[in-house]
């Protein structure tokens, strides 16, 4: 199931649906849970895990998400465009700008799970 909370829909899906579309995330989020995302190992803790995965067939983006375990449920984190100038170039655990906007946009994700603004979507 894709959990799509409202900042994330606003603030990363919303500014890049003349390139990548829901089901782009759809797409991306089976992905990670068929076992093809990339794993980001150093910001895994035992009750999630994050993965890098591709998405959008004319658009070259990638999607940072995490995975509860054990619930099957992936909720997006970041969305950019390969050509980002900020870091779709390097999207990785290892560069500080995206660990710092990942923790910012985990901040809000949090308080629209609390609030309730979210979107459950099977798949």
């Amino acid at each position: 199931m894709l959990i799509l909370s409202k900042y994330i829909v606003k603030n990363e899906l919303k500014p890049l649906l003349k390139h990548v579309s829901l089901d782009d995330i759809v797409v991306g989020a089976r992905k990670v849970k068929d076992g093809l995302g990339i794993r980001l190992q150093a910001l895994n803790s035992p009750q999630y895990r994050f993965f890098k995965v591709r998405i959008g067939t004319m658009a070259k983006a990638r999607m940072i998400v995490f995975m509860l375990s054990g619930s099957g449920k992936i909720v997006p984190v970041l969305i950019r465009l390969k050509k980002d100038k900020k870091f779709g170039m390097n999207m990785a655990a290892n560069n500080p700008a995206v660990v710092e906007q990942v923790d910012r946009n985990l901040s809000h994700i949090i308080l629209d799970l609390e609030r309730g603004d979210y979107e459950e979507i099977k798949f």
